[in-house]
């Protein structure tokens, strides 16, 4: 007779979990019908979002890249070096600028 009502009881805690986690999944089916976008950003942190969005990103430049020849690969990197020595060249510049101004003052 216990064993039963052991049984009939872990039955019963088994129901009310598996009812809890079905109120707990209405609630927050209700919570993101009715968020603000404030309110659903409020409930991750920075980090979080920053890692999901860099992570997205990364996926989708893998992507973009298998769909590339190996032609278009190389060329992207092409300019992509061009970029980089355009920004250092000018950075360069505006250190040079920066240092005849503070040396005639």
């Amino acid at each position: 007779m216990t064993d039963q009502n052991n049984q009939t009881n872990e039955d019963n805690t088994n129901n009310l979990s598996i009812e809890r986690k079905n109120a707990a999944i209405v609630l927050a089916n209700e919570f993101m019908g009715q968020a603000t976008l404030g309110e659903a950003l409020s409930q991750v942190s920075l980090n979080a979002l920053i890692q999901l969005a860099q992570n997205k990103a990364v996926e989708q430049g893998q992507q973009q890249v298998q769909e590339m020849t190996d032609e278009q690969v190389d060329q992207l990197l092409e300019v992509v070096a061009q970029k980089q020595q355009q920004t250092e060249a000018a950075a360069q510049q505006a250190v040079s600028e920066i240092s005849k101004q503070t040396a005639t003052s």
